[in-house]
């Protein structure tokens, strides 16, 4: 029920702001391989909107708009199979706003996000082809270096240790000069029972609920022992080498608490910070050939302390449960008195910083 009622608050947390906008609470699904489903609550003054099309982000285009409507919701067919496409509503009213799809339909990888589109407290939204979070890219294919060589990525950066690295190295876009950063975490001996990885919690003797609380705790680690790597990546956005990338094995949990990090610093509220993260339930663990790759791809460590568990342990493993990032931001908050004060102090993100990436990643 929880992980339900935070779907339905990401979805509602909307693409654009109330307080600037007659077009509010939009999303794009995909539905087909040229065909994509739009939804939007027109208010105030808005009686219709016109649609238009684009392959670039940020960037309305000058073509003729693909429909006219005054419906809430809408199915049109854009671009061709393997495009990314980005929507630009125009009100009647002159108001425009975008909206893309936040999963994209990669065959080599199932959990590979954008995280534009989230509306901030201060009434602005983060930009669309920005910021990319994801998991493994090994069993990329050549149908999928196409279609991510449109999205122009010039860093990206591996939260996966040397051991996952070995057991399933990765190739990027061939003949791209893309930057890839290597930032291990879990990769060096920590003091003993704090170290940033999940597997300190797989205990074959434990109960679902035991291993649940084990992962609670553990999760606070990311936060106090891989702030370095983190802060490496906040210094590429500093740098704006954008767009930007950022992965570990699962895409859930060291991929997870940054993509916090990294929404919190723009203003996105701390709600739909959670709602984002449980979505890696809808994308990791439903598909078998999937779910082995993966394995494979974490590595021996990992995989033998998966095989010792039960179907119902590995299932706590698994999951994207809101409670375990929840756990990483209240132990910041207990340690530093604020998230605002650990990333000042641990990720060297100066309010000038934030105002400044604000500008870059956000928009009004």
């Amino acid at each position: 029920m929880q992980f339900r009622n935070l779907y339905a608050l990401l979805l509602a947390s909307a693409v654009t702001s109330a307080a600037h906008a007659d077009v509010i609470n939009l999303k794009c699904v995909q539905t087909g391989a040229d065909e994509y489903k739009l939804s939007y609550t027109l208010t105030g003054n808005t009686k219709s909107v016109a649609i238009l099309a684009g392959t670039e982000a940020n960037k309305v285009p000058a073509s003729a708009p693909l429909r006219s409507t005054s419906e809430n919701t809408i199915t049109l067919h854009a671009g061709k199979p393997h495009e990314r496409m980005y929507f630009y509503l125009k009100a009647n009213t002159g108001e425009v706003r975008e909206v893309s799809i936040r999963h994209l339909p990669l065959d080599g990888t199932p959990n590979f996000r954008d995280i534009g589109g989230y509306k901030t407290t201060d009434g602005r939204t983060v930009r669309w082809g920005l910021l990319y979070r994801s998991g493994v890219l090994t069993y990329l294919t050549p149908e999928d270096y196409k279609y991510l060589s449109a999205l122009d990525i010039r860093v990206v950066c591996d939260f996966r240790t040397k051991e996952e690295a070995q057991a399933a190295a990765e190739t990027w876009i061939p003949g791209s000069s893309v930057e890839q950063i290597s930032l291990p975490i879990g990769a060096r001996p920590q003091e003993p029972g704090k170290e940033p990885s999940v597997r300190q919690a797989f205990d074959p003797n434990a109960t679902p609920e035991q291993l649940r609380k084990a992962m609670t705790s553990t999760y606070g680690n990311f936060a106090f022992h891989s702030a370095e790597q983190y802060a490496t990546v906040f210094q590429q956005l500093k740098n704006d080498h954008l767009p930007l990338l950022y992965h570990c094995t699962g895409g859930k949990d060291r991929t997870g608490v940054f993509s916090a990090f990294v929404l919190l610093m723009l203003g996105v509220p701390e709600e739909t910070v959670l709602a984002d993260y449980a979505l890696t339930n809808e994308y990791v663990g439903k598909n078998s050939a999937d779910m082995k790759k993966m394995m494979a791809a974490s590595g021996p460590s990992t995989q033998n302390s998966m095989k010792n568990l039960t179907p119902e342990q590995q299932k706590v493993m698994i999951a994207a449960d809101p409670e375990y990032l929840k756990s990483t931001l209240r132990q910041i908050d207990e340690k530093y008195g604020s998230f605002d004060n650990y990333r000042r102090t641990a990720l060297h993100v100066s309010d000038v910083d934030v105002a400044q990436l604000r500008e870059r990643l956000t928009e009004q």
